[in-house]
């Protein structure tokens, strides 16, 4: 290795070529990189939809998922099976064990499982199989409102979709509030019952005559003017009109009877499901996706400029505002890393300065952005994005890349004041520490690197932190050795002496720190080596003092909630309620968003009514003409004298308990990973009548824990059913089957689409069914009339009973069995998720002593947090014996590198009093920042120990070595120490711009560097001289008895 950094050092041309290849890699890397929110990842989840229009909840469980689940039962690798059984059909959601199988080859066994299904109903629609991951991501969506009609909203935004989608970056774009057209065929009864034509006579009618049936070919011969001729029959529809000629047979009389007889044909709108409204007034939304590759803020970009562009096409009294844009989120932390990268980079060379030559300091500096341009080069070249997490291991290494290169560069301006010229310097005082420095960097590699392997799916997100921080502490410590010592022996000229000895000068407080802080801190070095055992003894008493402190008075949370810029309202109404009276029963809601948050808090809100749902990608998502949501987009945290949470708590009061509203709750969206619920306690069981005691009683104890708000379950009656019950004499009698009268009370109802109309940008279904009028009348189920093999009308009461009962709104199943879900959410100033489930738990368990086989587990944010602390617990694990081995390799001895790894817990001590004092919880990104602290906190006592080891060999004794040691690489320490905080304390206070999801991190690697490395230099020396002390001592026991030891 000494004769590579003697070989590089001495090779100018070659070494500047490397620094110019590398900025210029880095520069066309930044310009050409992928940015985007995300990176792409698997959730280890598939859903298996399977959509049943018309079917009622218990229809869709009995019908579709029961025994889907059962038949997926034998696949491998589905780590938890979970469902929902709605109206309108059944959702499945499998979750993966990535440790069995892969997303690809899962989804291969359910799409084979699932089509080799024979069960499915014929009115039924295929089941479609989809692995949730974020391939097409959104981007930015478009609300156009204003005060014109739903054709022209209808029209402009198809309109928009077909310029849009010529984008190069836009994968697809996704409607919200847009309705289509669909060509209605209303019956009349009377008319009906007077031509004797059935439903299904007319679907029968309408699937006939729409088509276009290829015939074969006519040969040609020589008599033809042709060779040859292809023939066709031609039946489709061009246009709507023809639908109301179409004959459905003749009469007696052989007269045709026609579609128009019996029936109303107008082209309308389908039947409407949703609404959405944004900042209150009804409107149709385009959320643009992004495609895999794409950049999200080239393309948000493009999307504007487009829109811009076509403005004076569209019709002036369209409104258009842009929500949700995703590209703020991604901009906003390129500039906090930027701004960050200048604004560390300063302060390293201030610090660098006082202590070093400015010449020696700004070489030193120079790492910095080295290393960042190779990260961004290598990140290009292996497709690795610029996103939201991706930046976060670049912001926090940012204050570590030039740590390498201050005890190279400290070293070599030591031999420099001893009098050797500059490149033979720089040669010898890397030579001398390479080895330190080397493990040192190892270190933290390896504190970061378990981080790669942690899983579930905080670990997919998170592993992009490690993989940032260690390509650019490679990067930084190749430039180290085979870079670094050329441009030292190269640009740094002699200096001019003070002291006329040809000594290099130093910093402008070099003087200060020989003269002051060298001597004091020998002075208290010699009394800490005294007091050693009094020292320790206090160090001890200090940390146990530290970890009582943060059982007992510190909250954790999974990811805080401070930075929070979106929340959302969700209501229900009685369940049965129109999709109009729901919109009636939000504008409360809308009127209390608009006037009680201020312009500088509220940035818009959307309302959406007949669903609640999270994202495109929500599995539990609720949809019902009973259910509403309003998202509410705050301003950025930094541009508002409020957080999240107090705004909620403003709102709360505002909207009080609207009339009309059964359930109304508030949910903060945090920037990180999908958390669930803060409390999600599952209760499962064969019967709702054995399930629902236990999640009374549950909820009735919820209401006793303090901060638990919002307390609902999952379960909630359906809409008032009617269940056709066929009497079977008198339907064989009268010549029907269950088939023929099941169908024809769809018909009557849903409708029957029996065809399309094919138009070149769309297809229009046709909808055969009764009158609205009719279909709004319960005694029109008796009055049905269902055809029968002899084409007789019987009607439906002869043959069936009519019993109205009380349906389930959606039925939820995990591991095959019924489940209710108890859900609450939590004020994090008072409480926390694992605190309100661990005073849950012994209480439930109580609760089922009464009532066997029921079952409870606890899910949401609890169980995410269990998961993501075990996979921390073991990546420190990991990350701990890791260092041992290092320093062991480094050392050849155990004990040292014990003495060494001592000084880890100092830095988790250091964290624990920033977060107190800080007044923050404890949080995910916190204890990663611990995880990261414990391969950076050793590195100064790696150097440390390395020097008292080669004095020690040089032949003085041990007690001097430890003093001398400490008093040389104090200078070192300092500036190591300064310069990672000076480059990642700028992020927590948001000097460089404020990016509230990486503050943990940034104030659990700035201030327990600092404080850790402080408690270092006092604790190290008294613990390398009490292991000697121990040494000696065992030593002498086995030499034969104890000899006075010699005085420090």
């Amino acid at each position: 290795m000494n004769k590579l950094i003697d070989y590089f050092a001495k090779q100018g041309i070659f070494v500047d070529l490397i620094t110019v290849f590398v900025f210029v890699a880095g520069v066309v890397s930044i310009l050409s990189i992928k940015r985007e929110v995300f990176p792409n990842i698997s959730f280890d989840i598939i859903t298996v939809v399977t959509p049943y229009p018309g079917a009622s909840a218990e229809s869709s469980e009995r019908l579709l998922t029961n025994p889907l689940e059962q038949d997926l039962k034998e696949v491998d690798g589905i780590k938890k099976m979970t469902s929902i059984s709605r109206e309108g059909g059944s959702t499945i959601i499998l979750q993966l064990d990535p440790d069995q199988t892969t997303a690809d080859d899962a989804k291969e066994d359910i799409q084979e499982v699932v089509d080799a299904f024979t069960e499915l109903p014929e009115d039924a629609e295929d089941p479609i199989v989809t692995v949730l991951e974020n391939k097409t991501t959104p981007a930015i969506e478009i609300a156009l409102s204003g005060n014109v009609s739903e054709d022209v909203l209808r029209s402009t935004a198809k309109f928009l979709e077909e310029e849009l989608e010529l984008l190069s970056d836009v994968a697809k774009i996704q409607f919200n509030g847009l309705r289509d057209y669909e060509v209605r065929v209303e019956a009349v009864p009377s008319k009906l019952r007077q031509y004797q034509v059935s439903l299904t006579d007319i679907t029968n009618a309408l699937a006939r005559r729409n088509i276009s049936t290829p015939g074969g070919t006519i040969d040609g011969s020589e008599e033809t003017e042709f060779k040859e001729m292809i023939v066709r029959t031609i039946g489709e529809f061009e246009d709507a009109s023809e639908v109301d000629e179409t004959v459905i047979r003749t009469n007696v009389f052989a007269d045709p009877i026609r579609i128009k007889d019996v029936a109303k044909v107008t082209t309308v709108f389908e039947r409407v499901t949703r609404t959405y409204r944004t900042n209150g007034t009804g409107s149709i939304s385009l959320t643009v996706l992004k495609k895999e590759s794409g950049d999200v803020l080239d393309l948000v970009a493009e999307v504007k400029q487009r829109v811009e562009e076509l403005m004076p096409q569209i019709d002036p009294s369209v409104q258009i505002s842009y929500v949700n844009d995703t590209s703020f989120y991604v901009q906003r932390r390129i500039s906090v890393l930027s701004n960050n990268l200048l604004v560390g980079l300063g302060l390293v060379l201030v610090v660098l300065s006082l202590i070093l030559p400015w010449r020696v300091a700004a070489i030193t500096a120079f790492g910095i952005p080295f290393s960042f341009l190779g990260a961004i080069a290598i990140f290009f070249g292996y497709d690795i994005s610029i996103n939201l997490i991706s930046m976060m291991g670049l912001i926090i290494v940012v204050g570590m890349l030039v740590d390498d290169a201050v005890v190279v560069t400290e070293n070599a301006q030591r031999f420099r004041e001893k009098g050797f010229d500059p490149m033979e310097a720089a040669v010898k005082g890397t030579q001398q520490v390479w080895a330190p420095v080397t493990v040192s960097v190892l270190t933290t590699v390896m504190a970061f690197a378990p981080m790669l392997y942690m899983s579930g799916i905080f670990g997919k997100f998170i592993r992009y932190i490690p993989m940032g921080v260690i390509i650019a502490l490679l990067i930084s410590l190749w430039e180290c050795f085979f870079v670094l010592p050329h441009h030292l022996g190269k640009w740094i000229r002699k200096e001019k002496s003070s002291d006329k000895s040809g000594h290099a000068k130093g910093g402008v407080f070099v003087q200060t720190w020989e003269a002051y802080v060298q001597p004091f801190y020998s002075y208290v070095i010699y009394y800490v080596i005294k007091l050693r055992y009094l020292v320790i003894l206090a160090t001890v008493l200090f940390l146990g003092g530290s970890l009582f402190v943060a059982a007992t008075k510190m909250d954790f949370v999974l990811f805080p909630k401070g930075g929070v810029e979106t929340f959302i309202v969700n209501f229900e109404t009685p369940n049965g309620t129109s999709l109009a009276k729901t919109t009636e029963v939000a504008e409360p809601i809308e009127k209390a968003i608009a006037e009680t948050l201020p312009d500088s808090v509220l940035d818009d809100f959307i309302v959406r009514i007949g669903i609640q749902q999270k994202d495109a990608n929500d599995p539990s998502s609720k949809v019902g003409t009973q259910y509403g949501q309003a998202f509410v987009y705050l301003t950025p945290a930094t541009e508002r004298d409020i957080t999240a949470q107090q705004a909620i708590d403003m709102l709360r009061e505002a909207v009080g308990k609207p009339a009309g509203v059964t359930k109304l709750s508030f949910e903060q969206i945090s920037g990180g990973p999908p958390v669930g619920k803060p409390v999600n306690i599952g209760v499962r069981g064969k019967t709702y009548e054995a399930i629902l005691p236990v999640v009374s009683k549950i909820q009735e104890r919820l209401k006793e824990v303090e901060g638990v708000s919002d307390i609902e379950s999952s379960y909630y009656l359906g809409k008032k059913e009617f269940h056709v019950r066929v009497k079977d004499a008198e339907a064989v009698a009268a010549g029907l089957t269950v088939f023929d009268i099941g169908r024809a009370v769809r018909a009557s109802f849903e409708g029957l689409v029996p065809t399309t109309i094919r138009r070149l940008d769309e297809e229009l279904d046709i909808r055969v069914t009764l009158t609205a009028e009719d279909r709004s009348r319960v005694e029109t189920i008796d009055q049905i009339l269902v055809p029968n093999v002899r084409s007789q009308l019987i009607p439906l009461g002869r043959v069936a009973t009519i019993e109205e009962t009380q349906g389930v709104s959606v039925f939820r199943h995990e591991a095959n069995q019924r489940q209710v879900s108890v859900l609450a959410e939590l004020d994090t100033a008072v409480s926390n998720s694992r605190e309100v489930n661990a005073k849950m738990q012994p209480i439930v368990a109580d609760i089922l002593k009464d009532h066997p086989g029921i079952r409870a587990n606890f899910g949401g944010e609890n169980e995410d947090t269990n998961e993501s602390m075990a996979s921390l617990a073991r990546a420190f694990g990991f990350a701990f014996f890791g260092i041992l081995l290092i320093l062991i390799l480094l050392f050849k001895n155990l004990y040292q590198p014990m003495v060494i790894a001592a000084t880890i817990p100092l830095g988790v001590v250091a964290v624990i009093w920033t977060f107190f004092f800080h007044g923050k919880p404890l949080s995910f990104l916190g204890m990663i920042g611990v995880i990261a602290l414990a391969g950076v906190i050793v590195n100064n006592a790696i150097v440390l120990v390395d020097f008292v080891n080669q004095l020690v060999a040089e032949g003085v004794d041990r007690f001097s070595a430890v003093r001398q040691a400490a008093r040389i690489r104090l200078r070192p320490i300092f500036l190591t120490t300064v310069t990672t905080t000076a480059g990642i304390l700028p992020t927590a206070y948001g000097l460089g711009g404020l990016d509230p999801f990486v503050v943990p991190i940034a104030l659990a690697l700035g201030w327990g560097m600092t404080f850790g490395a402080f408690l270092t230099t006092l604790l190290l020396p008294a613990l390398l001289v009490v292991t000697d002390d121990i040494r000696e001592g065992v030593r002498k026991i086995f030499s034969g008895g104890l000899k006075s030891e010699s005085s420090v």
